[in-house]
């Protein structure tokens, strides 16, 4: 086999043990794979190593490797045993590695070997339980047992890569070791994405977080099972102000906890799968001026998004989206009493998209005025309940594109009066009988 000009390789649901065969495939093919920029492995449940130790020679182009829910896989690069001189593996190119959901995983190479990855900038390790990724003390990195016994190795030499990463996700144990560790501060200045997954400690060290790596700009939480609040200010709001003006980015992946004043400074917040969530944006004493993006989606039991008084700080504001929140019945709902003919105005929002959810009413019930002088795009899929688009007037500019119904198929343009555009498409949803359909979000 030669393929001196394959680029991307992705191999996925094959039901073997090994990939490449010592006696099928000869040493001297490996240069062929020359080209190899991208490699990706998926579902392959029984494979057990990835390369060949005598292959990594010829992966001088590999850019990006990619393995996921392979659930026997036990090793990166398989063992040589003929060669009884310590491996070294270089990945001159290799900017992206990411590891996904690999149960039995333990190491990169199962025997003594030294590894450089010299251009290594985005580490994504999730569901590894049995791999040491890094070691917790810098001299462990060698990988030597005094007894003479080679000790299991961690995946990378961290002090060495760590300068050049930007992007770093990993589980909560590991992020916890390198906050122990006795690492140098400057290793962390590259470092602008940070995701922080399965953590289930009463209360997650999140300062200590924004500490050590100082430069964050995008910080994802995902699955995280305590309920007090993330980002608790008490005692902490004059000493960690500036770190929390840094992040500009954060994303929510199922966890349920409360939020605090990091979102004053957020210019994009995504929410997944956060289950138990009633009402997202609540706090009328912070403002959310800068936010320019806003992302809710399959959060099962979110009623209403944000509060009349808090979506009047959403000057900014440029997307909203909303996907498979099926219990929400209203988007802004009124924390007021006797509203009468005030306004809400998001200037600068120009897509509005809802979508499947089957309990929406109307966007707000209360008899507000909302004027969306920069609107573009408004997507209403999949809500079979808002038969108008709001109780109160609207306005928006005179042309709209807007896709309405159970797909997204169709495009009309909208009057400036969104109330009496959603009205007309409704009636016609009727006459037409179009039958209903549903997405599933799990």
């Amino acid at each position: 086999v030669a393929l001196p000009n394959l680029e991307a390789l992705e191999i996925s649901e094959i039901n073997v043990d090994k990939i490449w065969h010592y006696n099928q495939i000869p040493t001297a093919v490996f240069p062929h794979f020359q080209s190899l920029t991208r490699l990706i492995v998926w579902g392959c449940h029984k494979l057990k190593c990835i390369f060949l130790a005598s292959m990594i020679g010829s992966l001088k182009q590999l850019q990006r490797l990619e393995i996921r829910s392979c659930e026997d896989l036990q090793e990166i690069i398989s063992e040589n045993r003929a060669d009884q001189v310590i491996p070294y593996f270089v990945f001159p190119q290799l900017t992206t590695l990411i590891l996904h959901d690999l149960p039995k995983l333990r190491c990169l190479y199962p025997g003594m070997h030294t590894s450089e990855w010299p251009a290594l900038e985005i580490l994504l390790v999730y569901g590894c339980d049995k791999l040491k990724i890094f070691a917790a003390d810098l001299s462990q990195n060698n990988g030597n047992d005094q007894l003479g016994i080679p000790a299991q190795q961690p995946l990378l030499p961290l002090e060495k890569i760590l300068p050049n990463l930007t992007e770093l996700s990993l589980c909560g144990k590991d992020v916890k070791m390198i906050l122990q560790a006795d690492f140098p501060q400057h290793l962390f200045g590259s470092l602008r994405d940070l995701g922080i997954a399965a953590d289930d400690s009463a209360c997650f060290p999140i300062w200590n977080v924004l500490e050590r790596f100082h430069n964050l700009e995008m910080l994802v939480l995902c699955y995280f099972s305590f309920h007090e609040e993330v980002f608790s200010m008490e005692g902490c709001l004059e000493k960690h102000v500036g770190k929390l003006a840094m992040i500009k980015e954060l994303e929510l992946c199922k966890q349920d906890s409360k939020f605090g004043p990091i979102f004053q400074y957020l210019e994009i917040l995504r929410v997944y799968h956060c289950q138990s969530l009633l009402i997202l944006l609540s706090s009328s004493s912070v403002s959310f001026g800068n936010l320019t993006k806003l992302v809710a989606f399959d959060c099962k039991k979110l009623i209403h998004l944000v509060t009349s008084s808090t979506a009047k700080t959403l000057a900014r504001l440029l997307s909203l989206c909303v996907y498979g929140c099926r219990a929400m019945t209203e988007v802004v709902i009124n924390d007021k009493d006797g509203v009468e003919k005030e306004e809400i105005v998001f200037p600068k929002l120009k897509r509005l998209e809802l979508r499947d959810l089957d309990s929406l009413t109307s966007f707000c019930s209360a008899n507000y005025t909302f004027k969306f002088p920069s609107l573009q795009d408004l997507s209403v899929i999949g809500c079979p309940k808002l038969k108008i688009f709001t109780t109160g007037e609207s306005s928006t500019p005179p042309r709209v594109n807007v896709w309405y119904g159970e797909t997204s198929n169709q495009r009309r343009w909208a009057s400036n009066d969104l109330n009496s555009t959603i009205q007309q498409l409704h009636a016609e949803k009727l006459l037409a009988g179009s039958s209903s359909y549903s997405v599933d979000y799990d």
